[in-house]
């Protein structure tokens, strides 16, 4: 499965979405078909499940379900947010489910474990844009709760803001700021750990 990773989602099944969508590869379809959105869509959907899940079959499936669950539901989609929010609901909510049957919520450091991580510890923003340690965060990323990661992804991956993850997530803008707060704390945790690991 190893072949999906940075590559491109499509080619790698071979014609999946042609196959079972009738897409044709050589049709320029309209912007707001399910064509186009599996164009734009398909990659970055399979690297955010496969970042919050931190396994490739499980991605791949995860994948699968959502462009399903788009396809099934794109001509009742009423505009009441953007294309692009409802894409992304619909990706977290399929995450979301499917990391609930593979693993068990991820148990909060305690403020000791927090404060005693020091200031020269990985730094998680600076980690997340380091390619050299990609493989190491998207493992990071997969350890943490499912509402943590799914923002952490959405913020400084995809680039959202907070009033985006939180149309996405259907929470306040402040619980989106709790979320990127915690995670980043355990992130740095998991970084820490990581390295330490590395080092000896």
């Amino acid at each position: 499965m190893s072949k999906t990773k940075g590559g491109n989602f499509i080619a790698y099944f071979g014609g999946l979405f042609y196959n079972i969508f009738r897409i044709s590869p050589n049709k320029m379809p309209p912007p707001t078909s399910f064509e186009n959105i599996v164009r734009q869509f398909s990659n970055r959907v399979y690297n955010h499940a496969f970042r919050v899940l931190g396994n490739r079959e499980q991605a791949e499936e995860a994948t699968q379900d959502v462009f399903l669950k788009i396809y099934r539901s794109l001509e009742s989609f009423r505009g009441e947010s953007t294309l692009s929010t409802w894409i992304w609901r619909i990706t977290a909510n399929v995450c979301i489910t499917q990391a609930k049957k593979s693993r068990l919520e991820t148990s909060p450091l305690d403020s000791d474990e927090i404060d005693s991580i020091s200031d020269d510890e990985p730094n998680p923003e600076q980690a997340l844009l380091n390619n050299e340690t990609k493989d190491e965060i998207a493992n990071a990323i997969s350890r943490l709760p499912y509402r943590e990661a799914t923002a952490i992804n959405l913020f400084y991956l995809e680039e959202m803001d907070y009033g985006e993850i939180a149309n996405i997530l259907e929470i306040p803008a402040g619980s989106v700021a709790t979320a990127l707060h915690r995670g980043r704390e355990r992130l740095r945790k998991l970084l820490q750990t990581s390295y330490s690991r590395s080092s000896i």
